[in-house]
């Protein structure tokens, strides 16, 4: 089982370039043959997200994104060595469906480096006719759905603004940035009763533990770990379940392995958890 001491902050968001915004292109879907006199804010929305990365993606390219960015520690790096060492490269790369980590890494670098980075990802594009085979059409319209992982020291305030004075220092004044949802980064000390109380649930049921410093996923245990609440928070759970967001994803519900907990076992870890909670020191 992997504990882990916090998770990335995130923004969602919709970058939208419009002809009605932008003061070019069409107020709606026109005919494609009208290219040849009448603007794109397709193209003006591929313009906007290629001044956000480097070339390849990899490399978030928004002034001032990376000037807070914590570095790991020694602690993180020794922890996140371990984690690789009792990890599969070869079963990671077959679930993910890869051959290779950014930049040709190797597994604990790809794995600091997935811990420590902020990222800008584009979850889906929309624009125009999207069905079987084609239509067309110059639309007036064009949305690209973003997500941003944020990691400690970076807030969600201070993000949002950054890619904003991104935009219109560019010449993107026009592209919409609207949030849709999103939270800081969050925390809880390694030493913390919190994670020394899960750790001895574990162990009292033979379970072997590893401590990953950071989850690339997010959740909002902000909302408890920052000010003004300031109590550690984390997340704690047995059983087995993979696929996240996949269209396979999925939880075991009845085992037959007794060495994976079914729903019944995972809830009664939980009571185990709590009394731990209450006894350790």
């Amino acid at each position: 089982v992997e504990i882990s001491l916090g998770a990335k902050g995130i923004i969602e968001l919709e970058l939208v370039a419009s002809g009605a915004k932008w003061g070019r292109g069409p107020l709606k879907d026109v005919h494609s043959s009208l290219k040849a006199m009448i603007d794109s804010p397709v193209w003006r929305l591929v313009q906007a997200l290629q001044t956000l990365v480097s070339a390849d993606g990899n490399t978030v390219t928004i002034d001032g994104w990376y000037d807070n960015v914590r570095p790991l520690s020694a602690r993180e790096k020794a922890l996140i060595a371990d984690g690789a060492s009792k990890s599969s490269e070869a079963e990671l790369m077959k679930a993910y469906g890869v051959h290779h980590w950014i930049d040709d890494l190797p597994f604990a670098q790809a794995l600091e480096r997935l811990a420590s980075q902020p990222t800008v990802n584009i979850e889906g594009l929309v624009a125009g006719y999207t069905g079987p085979g084609g239509k067309t059409v110059l639309p007036g319209k064009a949305t690209a759905k973003i997500d941003c992982r944020l990691v400690p020291n970076m807030t969600r305030a201070e993000a949002t603004a950054k890619l904003r004075a991104h935009l219109d220092k560019h010449g993107f004044k026009d592209v919409e940035a609207n949030v849709t949802g999103g939270y800081d980064p969050t925390e809880v000390a390694e030493d913390s009763r919190l994670i020394r109380a899960a750790i001895a649930t574990y162990k009292r049921g033979g379970t072997s533990v590893s401590i990953n410093p950071r989850s690339p996923g997010s959740w909002p245990g902000s909302v408890f770990t920052a000010a003004p609440v300031s109590i550690p928070a984390g997340s704690f759970g047995l059983g087995y379940g993979t696929g996240a967001h996949a269209p396979n994803e999925f939880y075991v519900i009845e085992s037959s392995n007794p060495k994976i907990a079914g729903y019944d076992q995972a809830a009664l870890g939980f009571a185990d958890f709590l009394y731990q909670m209450a006894v350790v020191s």
